[in-house]
């Protein structure tokens, strides 16, 4: 018996409950047929192995794309050609999208790109697929295909392990070597040694790739619930200074890891950034340009640089002032900082629970505004921005208590 033709009955397997969703039901109905069939593919069938929530359900079809897009126009679904080049459509059905590619074969690779050709073979299709937990194929009957031969032992152990041999897939896709540390950040406990020496050593051709893929994977990778530990491996094999282009702040970051696994919060992309490597807004910027980063993440980077306190302790008082000038989440991750930067020492059951009180506080209105400051000389323009600004610092330093009143008798005023 072939590889292709040995599977696993998961039926009775709870973890693939899914498998009986009218919409993935109905999208078998749509494909099988004719002499093509349609399988759930990678992620959600690696998801259930493992134990790790099912959101996104790709599918693969030996059904040729334009084939595809034919029979969902005959029974009235909606179907988008988001990458038909490559074989993918995307049919939705009842809302939910599914994206459905053809199975393929390289015909040419150079690194960056492939050039594919659609085909009907299972086995040929696993053969282009960069790890062995996402070569597993799961049919409408709850047939479950490891065409690799290691793909379902590899998902329940969490190894994250090339098909054949890394240095050919590598040169196939450099990006490959992001990949491999992004699923170990995500998914792995253990991972092949040889499989993370060809990785280290095809670091140099990383260069060839765009940052905005580089950054990608990058942030993906951070945001793993392993991260740090994927982030050592790259440090130790000394690429991960190369690909941020500074030196990366290991032991802090790994506070910050077990500060939020402690506290059981999600933290910001930039957040993580700006812990690893950014201690000034001209570290933010310069990041920001070498990963391609959007201007949010890199504006909130540079807002927690710049934002964070020289505080001593962190109360209530505090974190509602934090909030107030720059929101509440971006109050919650300066705390945090605080705390992995060694400013202050908290009880993170106290720091816990004054963020929940958080995001319960309703912020106080700033009782003061130009006409007010007008009708007593202040003439308008800058004066006048500069007046209202300094009596709300006045105010927000008092914990918002002092009074219109109050506010109007200071000597800022009447100076």
């Amino acid at each position: 018996m072939s590889a292709e033709e040995r599977f696993f009955l998961v039926t009775d397997d709870r973890a693939f409950h899914w498998l009986n969703r009218p919409d993935l039901r109905k999208l078998f109905s749509l494909l099988n047929r004719d002499g093509c069939e349609v399988r759930v593919v990678g992620g959600a069938v690696r998801n259930a192995l493992m134990g790790v929530p099912v959101s996104d359900i790709d599918c693969a079809t030996s059904a040729d794309p334009t084939q595809v897009v034919k029979w969902a126009r005959e029974r009235n679904i909606r179907v988008l050609p988001t990458g038909i080049d490559h074989g993918t459509v995307t049919v939705l059905i009842d809302q939910t999208p599914f994206e459905v590619t053809t199975l393929r074969t390289d015909v040419e690779t150079d690194g960056r790109h492939a050039q594919v050709a659609f085909g009907g073979d299972w086995a040929n299709d696993a053969k282009r697929r960069d790890f062995t937990m996402n070569a597993l194929y799961l049919d409408g009957d709850g047939r479950l295909y490891d065409p690799a031969g290691r793909g379902v032992a590899d998902a329940r152990v969490r190894c994250v392990r090339f098909i054949g041999d890394a240095n050919k897939r590598i040169e196939e896709d450099y990006l490959r070597v992001l990949r491999f540390f992004r699923f170990y950040a995500h998914y792995g406990k253990h991972f092949n040694d040889q499989d993370y020496h060809a990785c280290i050593s095809a670091q140099k051709q990383l260069r060839s790739l765009s940052g905005e893929r580089v950054g990608t994977e990058m942030v993906k990778l951070l945001q793993g619930d392993f991260a740090y530990e994927a982030l050592s491996l790259m440090h130790d094999g000394g690429m991960l200074g190369e690909i941020l282009r500074c030196v990366p702040h290991m032991g802090r970051f790994h506070r910050l890891a077990a500060l939020l696994a402690d506290m059981n919060r999600k933290p910001s992309v930039a957040l993580l950034l700006a812990t690893l490597c950014v201690e000034v807004e001209e570290d933010g910027r310069r990041l920001a340009k070498v990963l391609r980063l959007p201007n949010r993440v890199r504006d909130h980077m540079i807002r927690l640089v710049n934002s964070l306190p020289p505080i001593q302790s962190m109360s209530e008082d505090i974190l509602q002032q934090l909030a107030y000038l720059h929101g509440k989440d971006v109050a919650c991750e300066l705390a945090i900082m605080a705390l992995v930067k060694r400013q202050i020492s908290a009880d993170l059951t106290a720091l816990s629970m004054m963020m929940h009180n958080l995001d319960l506080w309703q912020p106080p209105i700033f009782p003061i505004n130009g006409r007010d400051l007008i009708s007593r000389g202040v003439k308008p323009g800058p004066e006048l921005g500069g007046c209202l600004s300094d009596m709300e610092k006045i105010w927000v330093e008092s914990g918002f208590v002092l009074s219109k009143s109050a506010l109007l008798a200071t000597k800022r005023l009447h100076a």
